[in-house]
């Protein structure tokens, strides 16, 4: 399994507004490149995914979009539990067939634990 290739780049603007109001701060503008990538299994259905941070151990951000543009969503993660103790789905919940730590470049993953 692989993840999508969609990448998207979310307005920055609307971005930064909504990580200030949940308390999260990405800095100055220039230090977010502004190009996120979907991170579901390649082949999935509706909108694209792309994980924006942890708001709570019960709810992260994501930015989600398609073809009519992006909207933003708090979503509970994933509670799969991998064949591993240690190894957590960093989707989100609900997501389509394919844990993250079966897709073999897991961008997901990156500064979020084992995969």
């Amino acid at each position: 399994m692989r993840p999508c290739d969609a990448v998207g780049r979310p307005p920055l603007d609307e971005l930064l507004r909504r990580l200030r109001r949940v308390g999260e701060d990405l800095g100055e503008p220039h230090a977010y490149e502004g190009e996120v990538a979907c991170e579901p299994v390649a082949g999935h259905g509706g909108s694209h995914a792309a994980y924006l941070c942890e708001i709570d151990p019960d709810t992260q951000l994501w930015v989600l979009w398609d073809a009519a543009g992006f909207t933003y969503a708090l979503l509970p993660p994933c509670p799969a539990r991998g064949p591993r103790e240690d190894t957590v789905c960093h989707l989100f919940d609900g997501h389509e067939p394919g844990h993250s730590w079966e897709l073999g470049a897991c961008r997901s993953c990156a500064g979020r634990g084992a995969c």
